[in-house]
């Protein structure tokens, strides 16, 4: 059995809030996949498939994007409330995450309320704050109870407002340009200086750390030309002075295995965070054949990569019992 540590819900409830108070297409779409409220449908999904435990983290990001404070924080409350009833119908087979589209008082008391009174763990917070970096002032708050509460924090990608417009077509902007602002965020959050602040924090990142595996050796190379840049009078705005070397940081986030059918790039994945930080985590119910094609690829990926049977194990639960605090 296996502990799917990102798949997507909606409440039906929180949808029909969002139509009607910040209608959009995001929104629109929503309604035309039952799996993301149906709590029956998806335990008989998860039979199938032979997954215990879908952790339900909210979905479609852009849903947040230009949303006014006031609607943001009456649709936290929503969508907090309606994962917590998913969970209560089969508390079980579900585990609920909280959300965080920026964070402010009101937001703070928000997540507070879902760890305290509605039993939610974590919080999924985006690559990016309408445009703004996942280190700004606001969201130290957020890091920092975190931290002080235990709770693991999910990072999921999101638009870049002030990117390309012809980024949409084709859907670039998710196929390619969600892995770059993950990777970005990542790098962020480092460079920072939250991890040295609060070396406990666990963050979960989506699609495996987007392109972390693949780019870091660049990352840290030129992490060691900084030096050269300051000396030569060029830019180097923001770096902080790292205690440890930066590929030690970069391996300390979690990934998941929303990769879809990429053996080799989950092997690379594995390779380089190691089998303790990768989980899996299947974007249920997005994706090719109304949600249900990618974990099916993905659980052969994890076969085909790891035919070892206590290394799978790990993988498909280990990790993300240690994570959830299920032992």
């Amino acid at each position: 059995m296996s502990i799917d540590i990102y798949s997507h819900a909606c409440p039906i409830d929180f949808l029909e809030a969002v139509q009607a108070l910040y209608p959009s297409a995001e929104s629109g779409a929503l309604g035309k996949r039952p799996l993301l409220y149906d709590t029956d449908a998806r335990v008989r999904f998860m039979d199938e498939h032979e997954i215990e435990i879908q952790v339900l983290v909210l979905v479609r990001p852009p849903l947040w994007l230009g949303m006014p404070r006031q609607i943001m924080h009456r649709l936290v409350r929503d969508a907090h409330e309606g994962i917590a009833r998913m969970v209560a119908s089969r508390p079980d087979r579900f585990v609920g995450v909280a959300v965080a589209p920026r964070v402010d008082d009101r937001i703070m008391e928000e997540v507070r309320y879902a760890w305290r009174d509605l039993g939610l763990t974590g919080v999924q917070i985006f690559t990016n704050i309408e445009g703004a970096p996942v280190d700004i002032e606001e969201m130290w708050p957020l890091y920092a109870a975190a931290a002080a509460d235990g709770q693991p924090v999910w990072i999921h990608p999101q638009h870049n407002p002030h990117g390309y417009p012809w980024l949409t077509e084709s859907l670039l902007d998710r196929s390619l340009g969600w892995p770059f602002d993950t990777t970005v965020a990542v790098t962020r959050l480092i460079y920072a200086g939250v991890l040295d602040r609060y070396p406990q924090l666990r963050f979960i990142t989506h699609h495996l750390g987007g392109m972390v595996p693949y780019v870091a050796p660049r990352l840290e190379a030129f992490d060691e030309e900084i030096a050269d840049f300051t000396r030569d009078g060029l830019a180097a705005a923001g770096k902080a002075s790292l205690r440890r070397p930066l590929g030690d940081y970069l391996r300390s986030f979690y990934g998941d295995t929303a990769i879809s059918a990429g053996a080799a790039t989950l092997a690379c994945g594995i390779g380089f965070f190691g089998l303790s930080q990768v989980a899996f985590g299947t974007d249920f119910p997005m994706g090719a054949g109304g949600g249900t094609r990618w974990t099916g690829q993905i659980l052969k990926a994890i076969a085909e990569t790891l035919p070892d049977r206590a290394q799978r194990a790990q993988v498909l639960s280990g990790n993300a019992r240690q994570l959830l605090g299920l032992d």
